[in-house]
């Protein structure tokens, strides 16, 4: 049987799309300020949402098809999906590189399966080192499991990125800390700039730009530029070569890094966006569900994706969150 080769997945701009960002719920047992509207909060009904099967079908089409090569797995908060560990396992005989973006709670319950799927990718949240702080943010008194569990991940030898999501009047005193821990541990550190999203009470005001946090750094750190890759999203640093880690900032609202964007992104109810603060989306499990053909959904999909930040906005001065057409940021997953 002849082998079909698959097919590049471009936009118009020309941007070909290999990393699929995939989220399975959107529960979550944090409720983190920045990401969901105030409590109550209505999860998707489990009949709305891909079943473990689904996942892994549609998953495998994007793989086949298009040559997807890198597979992170978010929410919500993924581990506390029932099924997480079927997911996890269909999903490892893909044959992607495969990560996980957690809030760290649950994960060791998680290690060994990881080792054993070739898991080896770790994005852990985690935006305050102070405890009050860290329960303020998360509303879940739950730090310390948090960083024993981050400390596991390092000594178990996975690659573990921490993210930290800056906002103004709340941690940005807290970054020299967060500095340090990238040249204690062999980790990347990453500083994210605070994003507009439905709910979560956004104010140009609480963002630090880029430029800002590394003044801030200078006050407290020498450091050097390392290199960066054509589709990083963080303009990495370190302390000086004898650091164990690298540091790197986010700069998605006064730095857009939309020219290299090569993610797409699936909500947990089957809807592809093309862009994280698109408003676009395109309902493949409904035509799954119908035994339709995906590939020219999901390519209609590409072609639509604007130029920068879902058309909705470009510069962070002409953002007005409540008149943005969009999803909470874990109705979306990341």
């Amino acid at each position: 049987m002849k082998m079909t080769m698959p097919t590049d997945l471009l936009d118009s701009f020309g941007r070909k799309h290999d990393y699929l960002r995939l989220s399975i719920t959107d529960s979550c047992n944090f409720r983190c300020l920045y990401c969901m509207p105030d409590e109550p909060f209505k999860s998707t009904p489990s009949i709305e949402l891909m079943s473990s099967q689904e996942i892994f079908e549609i998953a495998k089409v994007f793989v086949n098809k298009f040559g997807i090569s890198k597979i992170r797995i978010t929410g919500g908060e993924p581990l506390v999906r029932n099924d997480f560990e079927t997911i996890i396992r269909q999903i490892s005989t893909l044959g992607t590189s495969i990560g996980i973006t957690t809030n760290g709670v649950l994960l060791h319950k998680y290690f060994d399966l990881f080792q054993e799927c070739g898991v080896k990718n770790l994005n852990i949240s985690i935006d305050s080192l102070d405890r009050e702080k860290f329960r303020y943010i998360t509303k879940r008194d739950l730090f310390q499991t948090v960083w024993e569990n981050i400390k596991e991940s390092i000594k178990r030898g996975f690659n573990v990125k921490l993210n930290v999501v800056v906002m103004r009047g709340f941690n940005e005193d807290e970054i020299p800390e967060f500095i340090a821990l990238s040249h204690h541990y062999p980790i990347e550190l990453r500083f994210i700039e605070f994003m507009p999203f439905n709910g979560n009470s956004w104010e140009k005001e609480k963002v630090i730009p880029i430029a800002e946090m590394l003044s801030l750094i200078s006050q407290h750190f020498t450091h050097e530029k390392i290199e960066d890759h054509k589709n990083d999203t963080s303009r990495k640093y370190r302390v000086n070569e004898e650091s164990k880690g690298v540091f790197g900032l986010i700069s998605t609202m006064s730095n857009s890094f939309c020219a290299g964007c090569n993610r797409i992104r699936i909500t947990s109810d089957g809807k592809m966006k093309n862009c994280l603060f698109g408003a676009d989306e395109f309902d493949l499990l409904k035509a799954f569900r119908n035994k339709e053909e995906i590939t020219k959904l999901i390519q209609l999909g590409m072609i639509k994706k604007h130029k920068e930040k879902g058309g909705q906005f470009s510069e962070m001065e002409s953002v007005r969150n409540q008149s943005m057409t969009n999803r909470s940021m874990i109705k979306i997953g990341g």
